[in-house]
C-alpha cells in the first residue's frame, strides 16, 4: 500500500468518526459559554480513534470496500 493510499484510508476513517463524535457533541450542548475545551477534546478524540483504526486496518493487510471507496479519491 502507497502512503497516498494509507492517508486516503486515514481521511475516511476520520470523517466517519468525527461525523459520529460530532453528533455528541451536539447531543452534549457544546454551544454553551465556556465549553471551548470540549470541541478540542471531541476532535483529539475522532483523530486518535481515527489513527488506531487507520493502523489496524493496514495491519490486517485485507483489501475491503473502504479500500475500493479511497481508491475512488
Amino acid at each position: 500500500m502507497s502512503a497516498s493510499h494509507i492517508f486516503r484510508v486515514f481521511m475516511l476513517y476520520f470523517v466517519i468518526f468525527g461525523t459520529i463524535i460530532a453528533f455528541v457533541g451536539l447531543m452534549g450542548d457544546d454551544g454553551l459559554p465556556g465549553t471551548g475545551w470540549f470541541i478540542w477534546l471531541l476532535g483529539f478524540v475522532a483523530l486518535v480513534i481515527s489513527i488506531v483504526a487507520t493502523v489496524f486496518h493496514i495491519k490486517s493487510g485485507k483489501r475491503t470496500s473502504l479500500d475500493q471507496l479511497a481508491d475512488k479519491w
